[in-house]
């Protein structure tokens, strides 16, 4: 799923059109689960980054988030009776992090489900083995269930039910929420609270978890999870910029923490965050761009990680993202003609715009 974001944002970026376009809407469809979460492919779990790349996906395929989804139906018709579909989840998340997990499923059509909702008729057998349990709510209210259910009292997000916590779970709970219009469904401030407890004050960065060492794609999330929650006040802008402003090296590409490699993928994370908290101007983004122009391979395409590495889709859509936001916000230098980028979302900023996403007017 992952994998399938980078193409198709890569190809808005590049204003390439992308071909059976159907075909693509189709397998992102049949890997969001019973859950309501989306898996990495089909028949895997469902995790809240893949559920992110699956929403960013269709949003940039402008698919509407208020269709039901078919093959989840299908699903629930072939693999799973209601009831004990609903046990199965409520006992495999009590396993992972002894919380309670409501599944939400009120439409189920078999009479022996403990929904008050259920309506079939027909099956007198308490024991029946009845397979007609259909969920019919759409993409939008399933996939915010989902990641309700995801959300700890502390304000962090699990990325599955087996409970693994860190800020790129925050971040990608809030921004599909706002993208689906629903970031009101949750506490923001008890989020802000967590983000902060990640603050390495030493350094001025944020880590993935607490007590661990910031990492520049942790900063990128954190501080995007406030600007989303209108909560950026609560932290240090000019001395996280600082340290963002530091993991620039000689080459001009950025590391992700001190005395680490460059790395393609980080002149996304940072060269956006630095935008977010309005600093973009603290790096040379010259030497940026060409270090990223180093990492092209000028033969077979696409961008690598290193320079004389093998370039790959993940650091090629990141390379090209960061190339968007430095061209586009410097309309004095000579045009590269890619699609302009918003750095919070990670997506064109046209749809943003044509979607009316908080805060599309942000640049």
């Amino acid at each position: 799923m992952c994998g399938l974001f980078y193409f198709i944002c890569s190809c808005k970026i590049l204003s390439y059109k992308i071909n059976k376009k159907q075909e693509i809407i189709d397998f992102i469809l049949k890997c969001q689960n019973t859950d309501g979460g989306f898996g990495n492919n089909i028949n895997y779990d469902s995790h809240i980054v893949s559920t992110h790349h699956a929403i960013l996906s269709l949003l940039l395929l402008n698919y509407s988030f208020d269709t039901i989804n078919e093959y989840v139906q299908v699903k629930e018709t072939d693999d799973f009776n209601c009831t004990t579909h609903n046990n199965r989840v409520q006992d495999n998340t009590k396993h992972a992090y002894n919380k309670t997990y409501t599944y939400n499923n009120k439409n189920c059509d078999n009479k022996n489900c403990d929904n008050k909702n259920c309506d079939n008729k027909n099956s007198d057998n308490k024991n029946s083995d009845n397979k007609n349990c259909r969920n019919k709510k759409s993409i939008r209210e399933n996939t915010c269930n989902y990641i309700l259910t995801l959300q700890n009292e502390d304000g962090s997000f699990m990325g599955d039910i087996w409970g693994e916590v860190d800020t790129r779970f925050v971040y990608s709970a809030v921004s599909c929420l706002a993208i689906l219009n629903k970031l009101n469904l949750v506490s923001t401030k008890n989020i802000s609270s967590y983000i902060l407890t990640n603050y390495a004050i030493c350094e001025n960065g944020f880590s993935w978890t607490s007590g661990n060492e910031p990492h520049a794609a942790s900063v990128f999330c954190c501080v995007a999870t406030l600007f989303l929650t209108e909560n950026l006040y609560l932290i240090n802008e000019k001395k996280i910029a600082h340290w963002l402003s530091l993991r620039q090296t000689n080459n001009g590409g950025f590391n992700g923490r001190a005395e680490k490699l460059t790395d393609t993928c980080y002149s996304w994370w940072i060269y956006s965050s630095l935008i977010i908290l309005k600093k973009c101007h603290w790096i040379n983004k010259n030497t940026l761009k060409n270090y990223i122009y180093l990492c092209q391979d000028l033969d077979k395409g696409g961008i690598s990680d290193n320079p004389d590495c093998i370039p790959d889709i993940c650091h090629t859509f990141f390379g090209l993202a960061a190339l968007s936001l430095i061209d586009n916000l410097n309309s004095s230098e000579p045009k590269l003609n890619l699609k302009e980028m918003h750095p919070v979302y990670a997506i064109p900023v046209k749809t943003v715009k044509k979607k009316k996403l908080p805060y599309y007017d942000m640049l």
